[in-house]
């Protein structure tokens, strides 16, 4: 199923090619500043800490709390999203930089990652698959949400069920990327909160669609 859901949204809105960034601190420094909010306003906090030059380990990890909540504003929750910040790269300058954790292997770097303060498994996974270029599937709510609607009248998968059929399914970190991208795509585009069944390339597909569509759409 995850395999033909992928093959159908790439045909609907194309490559997505993310993560956009310079290099790997970036991305892991993306991945905690765009929790909760959209991804415009990290880009914003990110291109203040590029301007002030402050987007590096040693900066980051030394600034002020004040100084750097002042820095990632834009991305709200700036307060919260400081400390994790430090905690994050803190982690990085105490396993030697980010070159010592790329020798881990994937489950000792997802669980090294969890244990920093603030980073749960869609953060971790985030920074696995894009960062450290890890085959594993980043699960979120437009996931969530999507293969859900597509399991419709059947139970919702659980978190742990979703990236096992997805990696299963997948492999290479290229495609489980593109999936995270485009069920975010999607999501934005026709399976919000609330559906947009009659527009959604996956209608056909998808158990709540066909109950919420009448006979004849």
């Amino acid at each position: 199923m995850f395999a033909a859901v992928f093959e159908r949204l790439l045909a609907h809105y194309g490559l997505q090619q993310w993560w956009p960034a310079d290099n790997q601190l970036e991305i892991m420094v993306g991945a905690v500043l765009v929790q909760r909010t959209v991804w415009r306003n990290a880009a914003n906090a990110i291109a203040r800490l590029k301007a002030s030059g402050d987007l590096r380990t040693d900066r980051i990890s030394a600034l002020p709390s004040q100084r750097l909540e002042e820095l990632i504003r834009p991305a709200g929750f700036f307060k919260v999203k400081a400390k994790r910040l430090q905690a994050l790269c803190r982690l990085v300058a105490a396993a030697g930089g980010i070159a010592e954790l790329e020798r881990l292997p994937t489950q000792e770097l997802r669980n090294t990652l969890l244990g920093v303060h603030g980073v749960g498994a869609e953060t971790a996974d985030a920074i696995l698959g894009y960062a450290f270029k890890r085959p594993v599937f980043v699960v979120d709510a437009y996931a969530r949400r999507l293969f859900g609607r597509l399991a419709y009248p059947c139970a919702v998968p659980t978190d742990d069920e979703l990236k096992a059929g997805c990696e299963r399914e997948l492999k290479t970190v290229w495609r489980l990327n593109e999936l995270h991208a485009l069920v975010i795509a999607h999501g934005k585009a026709s399976c919000g909160r609330v559906p947009a069944c009659s527009r959604c390339s996956l209608a056909s597909a998808c158990g709540f669609a066909r109950h919420a569509l009448p006979a004849s759409a």
